[in-house]
């Protein structure tokens, strides 16, 4: 999957950006009411389109384990797999991509970059790790898992 443009920002950049293309919307509609013209057709679903992705933030596309499709904010998404690193014992969560496409029957690749407490070895922590994001994955998000690249970016002291 292509970075998309946020890639690179932290999730207070994001939401920043997402509050100004909020508030270009809402300029927008004011200034369509404004003139009395009524928005309709392929403009008025594109408007709607990008007011509900401005006031959720970004969405993942994602499909279920019977192939229907849903989404879920991205935020969300990667807020799960951070309280999994969260919950192993001298690991610290930083960011997570989503490095592949949803597809019906097809798992979900991710890259989680982490800190770890000093003196721990990766070795120790990777394969539960590994399997501890891959079920909440699945309990809470209804998504397998695929691959799991974990990037320990710093160390750090308890």
């Amino acid at each position: 999957m292509e970075d998309d443009v946020f890639s690179d920002l932290s999730e207070a950049e994001t939401l920043e950006s997402y509050n100004r293309l909020r508030s270009v919307v809402d300029d927008y509609r004011r200034t369509e009411a404004s003139q009395e013209r009524e928005v309709s057709g392929l403009k008025a679903r594109i408007m709607n389109i990008v007011e509900d992705e401005a006031a959720r933030g970004p969405s993942t596309a994602l499909f279920s384990s019977a192939g229907l499709p849903y989404s879920m904010t991205t935020s969300s998404l990667r807020a799960q797999v951070r309280a999994a690193v969260d919950e192993e014992p001298g690991l610290r969560a930083r960011r997570v991509r989503i490095t592949s496409e949803s597809a019906p029957g097809r798992p979900l690749d991710l890259q989680v970059t982490l800190t770890m407490v000093a003196g721990s070895s990766p070795r120790e922590f990777s394969s539960r790790l590994r399997e501890r994001i891959a079920r909440r994955m699945e309990l809470i998000v209804g998504v397998k898992a695929g691959s799991v690249d974990l990037i320990v970016e710093d160390v750090h002291d308890e």
